[in-house]
């Protein structure tokens, strides 16, 4: 059976939800619609400003807030970074799919999404992004029956499993 794809999201989430980056003023000036590389360590991650769509691109920009309990509830990730006696920014992540692209998602929330060829059979857990569905958030209605589903903000993110 397949791993629900619900699962993979909200775990992600929690799993960088509260976390500071190292330093990254370039993290800082992140807006919305700007994609990020995010790496590194959980407890530890790194951001950077990647083009969208692109190989080193994971994350996508969905909005900019002073604190994570600010966040859309049904973001993906968030990062935040802190300026020494000032208050910090947090960005606010979804996982930045591309109809048609592939990401490799890790069933155990170990590492982030990372974006790869879906021809690659050397990347496990291949989902390819395949449809969009506004105002609903049910992945019963994608045609694979496999989907990520946006609660707050009513939209659903259809994938097939490639591998």
């Amino acid at each position: 059976s397949k791993p629900s794809a619900v699962a993979v999201i909200s775990t992600v989430a929690l799993a960088f939800a509260g976390s500071t980056g190292c330093s990254s003023a370039a993290a800082a000036d992140l807006q919305v619609g700007d994609c990020v590389k995010v790496g590194g360590p959980v407890d530890r991650p790194d951001a950077a400003k990647a083009v969208c769509g692109s190989p080193e691109s994971n994350f996508k920009v969905v909005s900019t807030v002073e604190n994570t309990d600010q966040c859309p509830t049904d973001v993906d990730s968030s990062y935040s970074t802190r300026t020494f006696g000032r208050p910090g920014t947090t960005v606010c992540m979804d996982v930045d799919w591309v109809i048609g692209g592939c990401m490799s998602v890790d069933p155990d929330h170990a590492r982030d999404p990372i974006r790869v060829d879906c021809t690659d059979t050397s990347a496990s857990n291949r989902q390819k992004a395949t449809q969009i569905l506004h105002n609903v958030a049910n992945p019963d209605l994608c045609v694979s029956g496999i989907g990520y589903p946006y609660d707050e903000r009513q939209f659903t993110v259809c994938v097939d499993a490639v591998s």
